[in-house]
């Protein structure tokens, strides 16, 4: 008896489980409707432009920069943004990081990347003025 609820639980886990995954909304470059870039000055002289993609809802769907001697494409990462932070791409890949942003602030948001091994490659980033 107890085999049998316990399989029925983690049946029922698995749907709940599958069910939040096939509801989180994918993402892609064509979901942009603007496009905007910023120009920012990093610690130690470093420069860096970041085109932004907005959709509809002048919510970003992703960050480019060129980095690393290539233009690095990052789609914005829903598993860790949120009302406080937003983050494009993930720990595999180049990751920008910022505070919450939409299409009315980017203009005034510092930002961070890192590389795929987590190195710090822009640190303290401030848009210019």
């Amino acid at each position: 008896m107890k085999k049998a609820v316990y399989a029925a639980f983690v049946a029922a886990a698995a749907l709940v489980a599958g069910s939040a995954q096939a509801q989180t909304p994918d993402v892609k470059h064509e979901d942009a409707v603007r496009t905007a870039s910023v120009r920012y000055t990093c610690q130690g002289g470093k420069r860096l432009t970041v085109t932004y993609g907005f959709n509809r809802q002048d919510l970003p769907v992703y960050a480019s920069a060129y980095m690393h001697g290539k233009r690095r494409y990052m789609p914005v990462n829903l598993n860790v943004s949120d009302n406080v932070e937003t983050t494009f791409g993930d720990e595999n890949n180049f990751k920008l990081s910022t505070e919450y942003l939409d299409r009315r602030n980017y203009r005034s948001r510092s930002v961070m990347v890192t590389s795929p091994g987590q190195e710090i490659i822009y640190k303290s980033c401030r848009p210019r003025r």
